[in-house]
């Protein structure tokens, strides 16, 4: 009986210990899509990293009465994001946000300054394509893929019908977003230019 019971007990130890010392955790990768409209968009936000452009934006967030100017500019890596009174300026081995009211800088990349617009530093690429995946594996029905045109350009655009209402992603040809609309929030492209404007790097004016 003493022998069958250390048999028993020395089994259990070893289930335990293999429970322990399995497989661990991974991340969780990005759930694949599958539907045309919605990976034509994302492909295309794809490019953004590597576009040279000025782009100028109107943000309102739906609920709260809030409602903002922004601007983004990039060449060859280095970016600068206005939003409102708030400046990003990503430069060769440098980041900062700045106050442009008082023309003061932090190191680093504070999105918690512009909160209260429901956006990131990120909104105009990387951020709205997240937003877009997020909502592919909560589709409830068919999307629809056109051609829209904001601030003179014709962007692609696809309609994601999901609970709450049906969201609007629009991206320009380089990558750049253009128009994404939802129950929260509104982004609207008003001007686009591929030039650089080096003024949104200084820490006067937008």
């Amino acid at each position: 009986m003493r022998t069958r019971n250390l048999v028993l007990l020395l089994t259990s130890a070893a289930v335990l210990t293999a429970c322990a010392t399995g497989p661990r955790p991974t991340l969780v990768t990005d759930v694949p899509v599958n539907d045309a409209g919605i990976v034509a968009v994302l492909d295309a936000f794809e490019l953004a990293d590597s576009a040279e452009f000025t782009a100028h934006y109107r943000i309102t967030v739906n609920y709260g009465n809030i409602a903002v100017n922004a601007a983004v500019t990039q060449q060859q890596g280095e970016r600068s994001i206005t939003i409102g009174d708030v400046r990003y300026l990503i430069e060769t081995g440098n980041t900062r946000t700045c106050t442009l009211s008082n023309s003061t800088c932090t190191k680093g990349l504070d999105d918690t300054k512009v909160s209260d617009v429901q956006v990131t530093h990120q909104f105009w690429s990387r951020a709205t394509a997240q937003r877009l995946r997020v909502d592919a594996s909560r589709n409830i029905g068919p999307t629809e893929q056109y051609v829209a045109e904001f601030a003179g350009i014709d962007t692609s655009c696809v309609s994601v019908p999901v609970v709450g209402g049906t969201k609007v992603y629009c991206v320009t040809k380089d990558g750049v977003l253009a128009h994404y609309a939802g129950p929260d929030l509104l982004i609207e492209l008003t001007e686009y230019s591929t030039e650089v404007d080096k003024t949104l790097f200084a820490l006067g004016g937008t």
